[in-house]
Order: structure tokens, then sequence, then C-alpha cells
């Protein structure tokens, strides 16, 4: 009896030692949506949060995922009433348009 306990757990321990089978590689996807749309779509995300989830509207841009500078524009759509494409696409525009920071990331030097 004793061996066939020993044999079993050994028989176990082996079949969990065995390395999985190989999975394929997950594919890198591409976004194909200019920076702009992909902007305005954060904002009317979080704008429609911040409408209809009060928990939403205490978060800060950081915990949205947004820049500075969204989380700005963003502010400034929570005061209008009704749908805010138009206004969400063209702030999204001028952010684009602001010169981006070159050199290294952090705090600057």
């Amino acid at each position: 009896m004793r061996r066939a306990v020993a044999a079993a757990l050994l028989l176990g321990l082996a079949a969990c030692g065995s390395p999985a089978p190989p999975t394929a590689a997950p594919s890198t996807v591409v976004s194909t949506r200019d920076p702009a749309a992909q902007c305005a779509d954060r904002l009317l995300y979080w704008l429609e949060r911040i409408r209809t989830s009060p928990d939403a509207s205490g978060l800060d841009y950081q915990e949205m995922g947004l820049t500075g500078a969204e989380f700005e524009e963003l502010t400034k759509l929570e005061a209008l009433t009704g749908p805010a494409d138009a206004e969400a696409r063209a702030a999204c525009v001028r952010i684009e348009a602001l010169p981006k920071p070159s050199g290294g990331t952090g705090w600057p030097g």
C-alpha cells in the first residue's frame, strides 16, 4: 500500500513539473487612429463616467490615465451640457499641436 501511495505521489509530482506546451506569442496591436481621435475618446469616456458616476469625479488625471493638458480640457468639458464630441475633438487637436518635450523623462532638470 505504501508503495502504491508513493508511486502515485511521485507520478503526480512529475506531472506537475512538466513544462507547459509552447504558446504563440501575443500579437502586438498598433492603433491606426490618429492621436487626436484617441485623446477625444479618452476625454469623452471620462466625461461620461463623471456625469453618470459620482465616484469618478474625485479621481486625478494620473488615475484616469490622462495628461495634465487632457485633464484641464476635461474640466472645461464638464461645464458643458449635452454631447461634447466636437468640443473634445477640438480640444485634442489643440493638445496635439502643443510642443512636445524633448530629451529625457522625469522631473525637469
